[in-house]
């Protein structure tokens, strides 16, 4: 007697966690809940290990060891870190300085980061980052590193790595506006007009792909639930003079995070680097 075949019951698991000072969600389809329960979980282990290696607002990560001691002497750092790094500069030099992770010092001085000891007053800019052949990061001058502009998009992209790994058909992460997907399903990404917040733009009909939205502001007023940040223009170290949404579609969320500060600071400067990037933009003017 032929014992009957029980058909797996495929599922949807769907889950958020507080990390990198927002909120990670993670969407997961095509196995079994058990099997897509823990893959999910692998891959909030990915993203809070680049909260503990990245974090600014935590004094314990290894990043604040880098702000705090790799003026003094050569910090030893992870490949996570030292890869991220090794983009900022990257993009730094692309975009002719428009993208930089030093504009820290600015943003504590204006209250939106928490203070941090450093050797004299900060001073330097990304060419003062100094990545060596042994794995350690060097400060050419006093400066505060922030990888806030750049972080999820990283996060983002090793939690979908995981994912994929775990052989999932289908998946979403979402850290705070700066997302990926994969899978057969076709998606429709919407698009808030700052202008008008009854307004929506929408990015469908993709199956695969890396985005990013941030708002700039020149407002450092409180703004909804919480405070919205300033985008600083690393060459003048003010306030970003316009106020917009930028929306990046990248072949990584790394790139697509990134290229929304230049993309905002001046949107028809960035057009060689987003081509060259083979990546575009949707700006969206608040007035």
């Amino acid at each position: 007697m032929n014992t009957p075949t029980v058909p797996l019951v495929l599922g949807t698991v769907r889950r958020a966690q507080p990390w990198l000072g927002t909120l990670v969600s993670i969407e997961a389809s095509g196995l079994t809940p058990a099997r897509l329960t823990r893959a999910v979980e692998r891959a909030f282990r990915a993203v809070a290990r680049v909260h503990a290696l990245m974090s600014f607002h935590d004094p314990q990560s290894e990043l604040s060891r880098v702000n705090r001691d790799a003026y003094a002497r050569p910090v030893a750092i992870s490949g996570h870190l030292r890869r991220v790094l090794t983009t900022a500069a990257r993009l730094s030099a692309l975009s002719g300085g428009r993208f930089d992770v030093t504009t820290a010092s600015t943003l504590v001085r204006w209250g939106y980061l928490p203070k941090r000891p450093v050797s004299g007053q900060a001073s330097g800019d990304w060419r003062d980052i100094h990545l060596a052949n042994d794995g350690s990061v060097r400060l050419k001058r006093p400066l505060l590193v922030d990888l806030g502009g750049i972080a999820k998009g990283y996060a983002v992209d090793l939690a979908i790595a995981v994912l994929r790994r775990a052989g999932v058909p289908e998946a979403c992460v979402n850290a705070g506006g700066d997302l990926r997907f994969y899978g057969a399903r076709a998606r429709q990404i919407l698009v808030r007009d700052p202008a008008d917040v009854t307004r929506l733009y929408a990015l469908s009909g993709m199956t695969a792909a890396a985005i990013a939205t941030s708002c700039a502001s020149t407002n450092r007023r409180r703004h909804g639930t919480g405070w919205r940040t300033p985008l600083v223009d690393p060459l003048s170290r003010r306030a970003c003079a316009a106020s917009s949404s930028v929306t990046v579609v990248a072949r990584s969320c790394l790139y697509a995070d990134a290229l929304t500060k230049p993309v905002a600071i001046d949107a028809a400067g960035a057009e060689p680097l987003l081509r060259r990037l083979r990546a575009r933009s949707l700006v969206l003017h608040a007035s």
